[in-house]
């Protein structure tokens, strides 16, 4: 016996003890045959199968006593190993392999193309999923084919094979099959043989690879070894292959291909159940197309297993045996149905999951929710009473016994600043202190209300956060005291959390910022952004004028506009007094906006609020953002300086809008306004804060530049 028959030997016998006795055939009619079920359509003796479904049981020839099964339909002993009807149709059979052998001199002395005639009546097509062609030798092409044509360039549909070349002996090696004396390929659907078709180039001096195989085998059931290429030499200087009895296991799919006729038919043009020639008998059986080849075959419906080709054939499956593959949930019994089954609850037990009707430890749960829920109200009283303190506590640190006496300020709880807000629901503004949110109080005033990151931390926590607390509370004192046109009126505040929230009046247009480089860009004349410059300057004039103060964050994103676009200088959080010394640290702003000498002394002056302001006065004339450019990589007052200085002007920066009318004509005076501004910011900008300007100054210089824009005709 040849040493590869060894694991196909194995499979056959693990084949034979699992095999499924419950498959049913027709009365009368042989059951089994050498360990093998004979299910319908199969059969041996008259009116035992279909037709081209036959099988035979013969004594085993190899000298071994017992039956094996055969296909009946052949000349040659094919070997059948299983025959399978649901739910998927098969045959597993051994077939011999093709071998082609050479002398020395490269003369064929023999030759066997694997040509088995097991497929008469044409049911069987050769599994493309579950088998693989294999083609060992030296130098040799091996190919098969399938579906027989006519009217084309090709006599098959398919064809499929593969080369294998072998120089040297050292090439082959186990478990290789890559083409060094072995190679293998898939193969496609539709094949009905196994006959290979050889296509070999010059074989002398091979002798250690005398022969050329080639068989098609289930996948999983071949392994190459180097030896496989060995031959046998016999007398006469013939050679003749070693395994010239070699046979390999391969899968077969059958199916319904015809209706009595050599017609092909699909389950759509099946005939009538009634129909005798129609395959699917049983009941509870179902047509399914066949996906391998024309045809069809049948399949037990769901719930039920057996053998759909035979009357009453397909039976219940009872599931309640089978409690891993049809579980029900603890607490449930299974009770087996026609076509399935279903779960019920034992006594006491309900719904889905069948859980306890009155659960044995009810009480015990009943007064846990009842200490839970007389918890929860605790710790909701306790929670209530501390936030209640907290609120107090809060009221009285912020100063609300003084401020609650103050002539014109509003002083809003958390509760009427949600009503308010909406639950702070719209937001219009976010930056580094917190978020603004627009709301409407009961008496239909607009307003923003300004709310801190911080402003819900606990009290305990409110000195750890010293700068950013008392710059609200140094922002409510400084706007109860202040009135001023171009200042944003603080209409009251909530005192209740740990950084007080700040209501305003809600300016329309938003911020000069947004005016200038929104992407809708609205086009601004000349005196309406001077009546924007002069009105920013006086306000910020007037906070200079209490001698002790300075703004500390002048950008243009703090100028708001109202429906007039007159400006309305915000945000006081950085607002600070100053120092003996007339200085200030520790200021909050912007560091596109901020002064240069402040960053390198710490000290922040009046003079570093006009540095500021010459910045918002260039964004307004040259309505360029403070960084510009590709990447954001230029600065708008450094390269206006060095204009003025190379061009003597800031001229080629300047907005083109700025300079016309609004019916177009050019203003003459307009450019020499606008020189005026570009030198102010400059004088605005010196780095020796001396040699700036005053707010005051700015004003007055401000007004001079307008003079030259009233000259004109017709203002902007």
């Amino acid at each position: 016996m040849s040493p590869l028959m060894v694991p196909v030997l194995l499979v056959l016998a693990a084949t034979t003890a699992t095999a499924d006795n419950s498959m049913s055939v027709m009365p009368g009619c042989q059951q089994n045959c050498g360990g093998v079920d004979i299910p319908y359509p199969f059969g041996t003796g008259t009116g035992c199968f279909r037709k081209g479904f036959e099988v035979a049981c013969i004594n085993n020839n190899n000298g071994s006593a017992g039956e094996i099964l055969v296909l009946a339909t052949t000349d040659q002993t094919i070997r059948v190993l299983k025959l399978s009807v649901s739910p998927v149709p098969e045959a597993r059979v051994l077939l011999p392999v093709a071998w082609q052998c050479f002398n020395t001199t490269g003369y064929v002395t023999g030759s066997y193309s694997g040509d088995v005639d097991f497929n008469k009546e044409g049911v069987y097509r050769i599994s493309n999923t579950q088998n693989e062609l294999f083609v060992l030798g030296c130098n040799t092409y091996a190919y098969t084919n399938g579906v027989r044509v006519h009217n084309s360039r090709y006599r098959y549909k398919y064809y499929t094979g593969c080369i294998t070349v072998t120089p040297d002996t050292t090439d082959p090696r186990d478990g290789a099959c890559a083409g060094l004396g072995c190679c293998h390929v898939d193969i496609p659907p539709g094949i009905t043989d196994t006959s290979m078709t050889w296509t070999g180039w010059s074989h002398p001096d091979l002798d250690f690879c005398p022969c050329n195989y080639a068989f098609i085998v289930e996948k999983g059931n071949y392994t190459f070894k180097a030896s496989d290429l060995l031959s046998t030499h016999i007398p006469n200087n013939q050679t003749m292959p070693l395994h010239v009895d070699w046979t390999m296991p391969l899968r077969l799919d059958w199916a319904i291909r015809d209706n009595g006729s050599t017609t092909s038919i699909s389950c759509a043009q099946a005939p009538n159940k009634t129909d005798h020639e129609y395959a699917c008998r049983s009941s509870r059986s179902e047509c399914v197309d066949s996906t391998n080849g024309p045809g069809y075959f049948c399949n037990c419906t769901k719930g039920y297993e057996g053998n759909p080709y035979i009357a009453g054939g397909c039976t219940n499956i009872n599931e309640c045996l089978h409690p891993e593959s049809y579980p029900c949930p603890s607490g449930s019994k299974c009770i087996n149905t026609d076509g399935g089954y279903k779960c019920q609850c034992k006594f006491g037990r309900r719904g889905k999951q069948c859980g306890p009707l009155i659960p044995t430890t009810a009480l015990a749960l009943l007064a846990t929710f009842v200490a839970g829920l007389f918890l929860a109200l605790l710790l909701w009283y306790v929670h209530r009473d501390k936030k209640r303190r907290m609120k107090a506590a809060f009221f009285d640190k912020n100063g609300g016994k003084i401020l609650k006496g103050a002539a014109g300020i509003n002083i809003f709880t958390e509760k009427q600043l949600e009503k308010i807000t909406s639950h702070y629901s719209n937001l219009i503004g976010e930056g580094a202190f917190g978020k603004v949110f627009k709301g409407t109080t009961d008496d239909n005033q607009q307003v923003a209300v300004k709310r801190s990151h911080n402003e819900g931390k606990d009290i305990g926590k409110r000195d750890n956060n010293l700068q950013q607390g008392d710059d609200i509370v140094n922002e409510i004192t400084f706007q109860l005291g202040t009135t001023h046109t171009n200042l944003v009126r603080l209409v009251g505040c909530c005192l209740e959390t740990n950084i007080p929230v700040l209501v305003f009046e809600f300016i329309s247009k938003g911020s000069l910022h947004k005016l200038l480089h929104d992407t809708t860009h609205q086009v601004l004349r000349l005196r309406t952004r001077l009546n924007i410059a002069i009105g920013s300057a006086k306000a910020l004039a007037y906070i200079h004028s209490n001698g002790d103060r300075i703004h500390g964050d002048i950008k243009s994103a703090n100028i708001l506009l109202d429906d007039n676009l007159q400006p309305k200088v915000s945000d006081f959080g950085s607002s600070k007094i100053l120092s003996v010394d007339m200085y200030a640290r520790a200021v909050s702003a912007d560091m596109s906006y901020i002064d240069p000498v402040y960053m390198k002394t710490e000290r922040f002056v009046a003079k570093s609020d006009v540095y500021s302001f010459s910045v918002v006065l260039l964004e307004l004339t040259t309505r360029k953002t403070v960084k510009y450019g590709e990447n954001k990589m230029n600065s708008l007052p450094v390269d206006f300086v060095k204009s003025c200085k190379e061009m003597g002007n800031g001229r080629e920066m300047y907005d083109r809008d700025i300079l016309s009318h609004d019916d177009g004509a050019q203003c003459q005076h307009c450019m020499e306004c606008l020189d005026k501004i570009g030198t102010l910011a400059v004088r605005c900008l010196k780095e020796d804060v001396d040699e700036r300007p005053t707010m005051a100054e700015v004003v007055d210089e401000l007004k001079e530049a307008a003079k030259f824009v009233d000259k004109c005709k017709q203002q902007s």
